[in-house]
């Protein structure tokens, strides 16, 4: 058997601890579990993971879930766009924190500019020279690219239309 992880094949890895694997596939990914410790370790951890997935139970649902659910939506309809978008911002602990905040970080931002004046600053730009013999250059490898791509072309391509 060849290592489903080298041959990019994982599957069956996460397959063998779940069961959905027949008989002799098993038996394979068995054989070849015993002498890899990377295809090993993988499934190990896939078989915790199935453990753990096993172990969970869902939250009972409350018998009044559904009454609940729509007539909130119900209220949400009612409301316009504006009071959904603004009823967020409404609680009073908010409304009086954001200032608050808001006054923070400008306090904080003023004590970083003036605790290093000189390295917050406009970034000068950086003027980059062009030798001459540069451009000749690069003028003549376009020059060239340009006679590559004429040659790879058809000769006539108004001929093929006719």
């Amino acid at each position: 058997m060849n290592c489903p992880i080298e041959s990019r094949n994982p599957e069956m890895l996460v397959a063998y601890p779940a069961g959905e694997l027949d008989l002799e596939t098993a038996s394979a990914v068995e054989r070849h579990l015993a002498q890899c410790p990377a295809c090993r370790s993988l499934a190990a951890d896939q078989a915790t993971v199935w453990k753990a997935l096993d172990a969970w139970e869902a939250p009972r649902i409350a018998l009044d879930f559904d009454q609940r659910l729509f007539r909130r939506i119900r209220e949400e309809v009612r409301f316009s766009w504006w009071e959904r978008i603004s009823r967020p911002f409404r609680p009073l602990p908010f409304r009086q924190a954001l200032p608050l905040t808001v006054s923070a970080c400008l306090l904080l931002m003023a004590g970083l500019v003036l605790q290093h004046p000189g390295k917050i600053g406009l970034v000068k730009p950086r003027h980059e020279t062009v030798r001459l013999d540069q451009v000749e250059r690069t003028l003549d490898d376009l020059e060239l690219l340009r006679q590559v791509g004429m040659a790879n072309q058809p000769e006539n391509v108004n001929s093929h239309a006719m």
